[in-house]
């Protein structure tokens, strides 16, 4: 019996869905049916979201051609609009323009058409509104988070007409440039601290030096390091090439706003703030949260004077509690740690099969940021420079392309890692997070090869030209995605509040509320089929608007053997899961209902595995 209930449950792991419906605002508790449904075996091997793209019309609401993909239209969003779906660019590594091995503005600006051409009636983009650059400014390390002038640009990514040229093309296809601005440290080839170094051998310690932390009698101690004169020491929590800056000083914070509006006056429409953490925070001494919030605020509210729209995303990488405070500050946006990783709300939720406690979290996170800072837009990631890259921990394309419909149709902005839509993978180690973007299998000058202290010079499986000449590809369900939130930017900017299901874990959503316009966003995050009805006084469905299917591989119509380990472990429970159930239902065992596509037949939907739709 054991068994035939395992292969059962091995033949349903096909597909996987997230469902946007439009109707009421409040949180919905669905008391209508539900039932797993199993798919299909007319595909003897996959389902996926590209398996059946003319959308079926059976019973019920009409479903748009292509999932809305091609048919439904869009407005780019306007320069000032804060909410838009980010690209996060290494440019050391993205393109190279003139085959010195190095990424370049150039490179940038030639790839600009493959992030968004401008044109919202062309599907070959990705429809990416907005670009956040690592540092640009000149540094002695390969990364440049340690900035030696902080108005110029590194002369290996080309020149500062390159870097406007780059800007200037990007505005005009919508796509707004944000850049790193480190402002905790600086490197020490910065002439401020070269300065600070000659004025204490002279004696003095009331000019450069106060731009920086340094004190007697700290030799030995974690986070600071001899100056080299005397018994003086600085701080420098992170490398020794990177002094911590005293943001406190008034004459360092002119420099500072002075350098911002450098940018802004070369057309840069925001910036990321590295390690808003540590402005006030050292191994030795702990940390003063207050104080860092307020000159997180200073340079916050400085910027804003000089350019009113200025988008502001920071770096706190901590406990969801400390992100909150950080909030105070007033910032547009800090990264939702939360969300990544592979201990993240997103793999949790699949590997939990619960898009139940998915939502729940991002829209209790979404309270709780709001609460703090009414102007507070979310930035979920699944991985980014610093982090080993989705790929490693989503094995394969179906986990892939479901997580990314989860995070970047969640409220706020969504920052994509450069790669992740061509499944490129990582190690630990720095470098090999930041690879070179891999555009053709052909021998290329625009391919980085390599980086300082790569240690895996492992080509990735599939180049972009691969995947954009397969529609079911990775890349192609990213612009399907991407192109479902640009399509309503109810998902962006919307209030939300959840749609969680009575009994149900595996379906839940999101309905997000714009100015009276409604959209809801549902997901299935199991791997088999879902039917649920909607009582019609909680949530009225009236029309379909768009939708895209991950799919889930289909097991062999064979006999479950005792002794294999995976026939075991796929549909088991996790034993700390308060959702875990040990059938398709979260009810208990129904009959199975096949089904490769979406019906929405008056209240009732019916969801393949791990998919997306849109109805408004």
């Amino acid at each position: 019996m054991l068994n035939k209930k395992l292969v059962s449950l091995l033949l349903c792991a096909s597909m996987s869905s997230a469902v946007l419906l439009g109707g009421c605002s409040q949180q919905v508790t669905v008391e209508g049916s539900t039932a797993p449904i199993e798919s299909s075996a007319a595909d003897e091997k996959t389902s996926g979201e590209g398996a059946d793209t003319s959308a079926k019309e059976k019973t019920g609401l009409p479903l748009p051609e292509d999932g809305g993909f091609t048919t439904v239209d869009y407005k780019l969003t306007d320069r000032s609009d804060k909410y838009r779906t980010y690209y996060e660019i290494f440019p050391y590594s993205f393109c190279d323009s003139n085959g010195d091995g190095i990424g370049d503005f150039k490179g940038i600006t030639s790839k600009l058409d493959y992030l968004n051409d401008g044109d919202t009636k062309t599907t070959d983009d990705l429809g990416i509104e907005g670009i956040w650059l690592m540092p640009i400014m000149p540094s002695p390390s390969y990364h440049k988070y340690d900035v030696k002038d902080y108005k110029a640009v590194d002369e290996a990514y080309g020149t500062i007409e390159d870097f406007e040229e780059l800007v200037e093309e990007a505005h005009k296809r919508g796509i707004n440039v944000i850049i790193d601005f480190v402002i905790n440290h600086s490197s020490t080839q910065n002439e401020w601290f070269k300065k600070a170094i000659e004025e204490l051998k002279a004696g003095k310690t009331d000019g450069y030096v106060q731009y920086y932390n340094f004190q007697k009698g700290k030799d030995g101690v974690k986070g600071w390091y001899s100056a080299g004169v005397d018994d003086w020491c600085y701080e420098c929590e992170f490398w020794d090439q990177m002094p911590d800056l005293n943001l406190k000083n008034e004459d360092l914070r002119k420099e500072l706003i002075d350098a911002a509006k450098f940018w802004i006056d070369k057309g840069v429409d925001g910036f990321r703030l590295d390690a808003v953490l540590w402005f006030e925070k050292t191994y030795s001494d702990g940390q003063d949260d207050d104080a860092s919030v307020e000159e997180l605020k200073w340079f916050y509210d400085s910027v804003k004077k000089e350019k009113e729209d200025v988008y502001m995303v920071g770096e706190c990488w901590d406990t969801s509690a400390m992100i909150t405070k950080f909030y105070e500050s007033g910032i547009d946006s800090l990264f939702d740690f939360d969300e990544q990783g592979s201990g993240g709300r997103v793999a949790d939720a699949l590997h939990r099969k619960s898009a139940k406690k998915y939502v729940e979290s991002v829209t209790n996170w979404e309270d709780r940021i709001k609460a703090v800072n009414a102007n507070a837009i979310n930035t979920p990631f699944i991985s980014n420079h610093d982090t080993g890259r989705s790929a490693g921990f989503f094995t394969d394309d179906y986990e892939r392309k479901m997580a990314a419909a989860m995070y970047i149709l969640s409220p706020g902005n969504s920052f994509i890692y450069y790669g992740e839509e061509i499944a490129m993978e990582s190690t630990s180690e720095d470098p090999d997070k930041r690879k070179g973007m891999y555009w053709t299998n052909a021998d290329d000058k625009s391919f980085v090869k390599s980086i300082p202290g790569m240690t895996n010079d492992k080509i990735p499986e599939k180049s972009v030209e691969d995947m954009q000449k397969d529609e079911n590809s990775l890349l192609n369900f990213y612009k399907r995605i991407i192109a479902l939130k640009n399509q309503n930017p109810e998902i962006k900017s919307g209030k939300v509040t959840s749609l969680i299901l009575d009994d149900v874990k595996e379906v839940a959503g999101f309905i997000m509320d714009k100015d009276g316009s409604k959209v809801a966003v549902m997901f299935n995050a199991a791997d088999y089929a879902m039917k649920v009805t909607v009582p019609e006084d909680s949530f009225k469905i009236s029309e379909v608007r768009g939708y895209a299917i991950a799919g889930a591989e289909k097991a062999e119509e064979t006999s479950a053997d005792e002794n294999d380990p995976f026939a075991v472990a796929a549909p088991s429970a996790a034993e700390d899961d308060p959702f875990a159930t040990t059938t398709n239902s979260s009810e208990g065992e129904k009959e199975a209902i096949e089904a490769d596509e979406f019906t929405v037949d008056g209240q009732e939907v019916t969801f393949p595995a791990r998919s997306v739709i849109i109805l408004k």
